[in-house]
């Protein structure tokens, strides 16, 4: 199989039903764990609680996430929803710590449906080489939706950059008053591309981001053996 063939291939970031399953239940367990059994309903009434207000207040920012795709609008909200039900119970330091810890959690099941990463490292050619086409693919992909805008390719052998100059996480998120998830994106990459390094024969690169005060997203992905040493500053 090649690797333009896999299901995945131009995707926009939207992943398998089976993946958003998982997804929903390492957030359960994450609540579960931190609020415990008893405690648990009372978020789950803040959660409705709390999307009954968004839909009622927001309804231009969920129409603009609905533009981009129906799975985009109702994770937005969702993650949305559950940063506010915390922030009323713990206050918003605490709540922010939370989804961070949620973002990287969640993105151990979706980075690996993102790149299809079991059927990718059986397709013909370099693995590393096939990564790089499915990272094109994609961003190619978002690019043209205007989900995350870049300035274009520069490809070697051995690397694979672009710099992404608009973020729809951020413009949404502000939309929503709620520009502490900014970075959950970011986030949620931090806590994935390290998992599929392996797998794909890679690095991961990134020193800068938007939501981070960076007036881009400069992704890197190397071949492996060739990224320089300064993976502790990726944001």
């Amino acid at each position: 199989m090649k690797v333009e063939e896999l299901e995945m291939y131009g995707k926009a970031l939207e992943m398998p039903k089976e993946a958003m399953k998982k997804h929903a239940k390492i957030i359960f367990s994450l609540l579960r764990k931190e609020f415990g059994i008893f405690g648990l309903p009372s978020i789950i009434i803040r959660m409705k609680k709390h999307s009954k207000r968004i839909a009622k207040q927001y309804p231009e920012a969920l129409k603009k996430a609905k533009s981009i795709s129906y799975v985009f609008e109702k994770e937005l909200k969702k993650m949305v929803t559950i940063f506010y039900s915390i922030y009323d119970k713990k206050g918003r330091n605490f709540a922010n710590e939370f989804m961070i810890s949620m973002a990287r959690n969640v993105a151990t099941v979706s980075m690996p449906a993102i790149y299809q990463i079991n059927d990718l490292v059986k397709c013909e050619g370099d693995v590393f080489d096939n990564y790089k086409k499915m990272n094109r693919a994609l961003f190619t992909t978002t690019n043209r939706m205007g989900t995350w805008k870049h300035d274009g390719f520069h490809e070697t052998e051995d690397l694979l950059e672009f710099k992404v100059t608009t973020c729809a996480n951020i413009d949404l998120f502000e939309a929503f008053d709620c520009p502490d998830l900014n970075v959950f994106g970011c986030e949620h990459d931090l806590g994935g591309y390290p998992l599929i390094e392996e797998a794909t024969n890679s690095e991961f690169r990134r020193h800068c981001t938007l939501a981070k005060g960076g007036d881009c997203c400069h992704f890197k992905f190397y071949r492996k053996g060739t990224a320089p040493d300064t993976k502790e500053s990726n944001k």
